[in-house]
């Protein structure tokens, strides 16, 4: 299979955000999604609406916030929900659910963000990742890496030594290890 990322798949800034920059950055916003996070988020909304009707409740907002790693108290929810429910209808639609979502990655570390990641990631709960696990992941973040490249990456992580056999998964330190070394690649 084939390392692509999916088309038009490229990190966006939240429409009508001002910018505090005079200068451009090459780091995205905190708070930006990739095209395949809003994706997914949306997709997490339509699964929560059972009734179809374009609008979830407090309590399925306390649920996506849970599932997706975060863990709101339910006061924290409760303002979330009146911060976004402009009609204090008790609902919010897709729109305000994928903005609370973007304003939740904004403010959550890199550590637990790459934790979370890698939990999300290891299907088989092994407590590591293997070569395919780690493209997912990738793709997710919009990157773009080849196969080959990412097996140098897990070699490097694990510690593999030029003529010995490529590393077969990687611990949850040795992703962190490669996805900062990938930050620091695009930031150079």
């Amino acid at each position: 299979k084939a390392f692509k990322r999916p088309p038009g798949e490229m990190a966006t800034a939240a429409p009508g955000r001002k910018k505090t920059r005079s200068k451009k950055s090459k780091i995205p916003p905190r708070d930006t999604l990739t095209e395949q996070q809003r994706k997914e988020i949306e997709e997490a909304f339509d699964i929560l609406d059972t009734e179809g009707s374009g609008k979830i409740d407090q309590g399925d907002l306390h649920v996506a916030l849970r599932a997706l790693g975060f863990e709101p108290r339910k006061d924290e929810v409760k303002k979330l929900m009146s911060d976004n429910d402009k009609e204090n209808s008790g609902t919010i639609n897709k729109q305000q659910f994928v903005e609370i979502f973007r304003a939740k990655w904004g403010e959550t570390d890199p550590p637990d963000l790459l934790q979370l990641a890698f939990e999300l990631y290891d299907k088989e709960e092994s407590g590591t990742l293997n070569l395919d696990n780690l493209r997912d992941v990738t793709e997710m973040i919009g990157e773009n890496a080849t196969i080959e490249e990412l097996q140098e990456m897990m070699d490097e992580a694990a510690g593999v030594r030029a003529g010995e056999d490529s590393a077969w998964d990687i611990t949850v330190e040795q992703f962190m290890k490669i996805m900062v070394q990938e930050k620091e690649k695009t930031l150079g």
